[in-house]
């Protein structure tokens, strides 16, 4: 029987979006503390997973992907490339196909194998994208990170007055 509830979120999660300061004694005293060195590109992935690698990388806020997530993060891009690569052939042949006579009278319409495998590949990529933190519920508990914004982004200019005044 598995464990009840949410899976703990780790800790550089809980630094980064300030719930660690909230209650300082739910903290661990002696944390483990991998290495903050971002994990090695694998050189057997496909081009397309390399490229959703340093995509992955470059997006997340630093030091929230290590050298010791690196198993998952493969798992992670590669599941993303297998299903974008069934999606685009499932979008080409239909959610039904024919039988060719195995399982099934010949000719008869049959659920398309490629979207259990679309469905599976989807399943993966929810279940490692929340370990990684790349979910939107994730995303948005980073509260004390903030992406690069140009000092002259119209929006921010717009805003800036509005922060002030309510800082006030």
């Amino acid at each position: 029987m598995g464990a009840r509830g949410p899976a703990p979120k780790p800790l550089a999660l809980k630094i980064l979006n300030g719930s660690a300061a909230h209650d300082p004694q739910r903290m661990p005293r002696n944390p483990a503390q991998p290495a903050q060195v971002a994990p090695e590109l694998p050189p057997d992935l496909s081009p397309r997973a390399r490229d959703l690698w340093h995509e992955t990388l470059a997006q997340q806020a630093p030091g929230v992907i290590l050298a010791a997530h690196g198993p998952s993060l493969r798992a992670y891009v590669e599941a993303v490339a297998r299903y974008e690569e069934a999606a685009v052939l499932l979008a080409g042949s239909g959610p039904l196909v024919r039988a060719d006579g195995r399982g099934a009278r010949r000719g008869e319409l049959v659920k398309n194998p490629l979207v259990s495998i679309v469905r599976g590949e989807a399943d993966l990529i929810r279940v490692f994208a929340r370990e990684l933190g790349l979910t939107p519920s994730s995303v948005s508990a980073f509260s004390n990170v903030r992406p690069a914004v140009p000092e002259d982004d119209p929006m921010l200019r717009l805003l800036t007055p509005i922060r002030s005044k309510r800082r006030a």
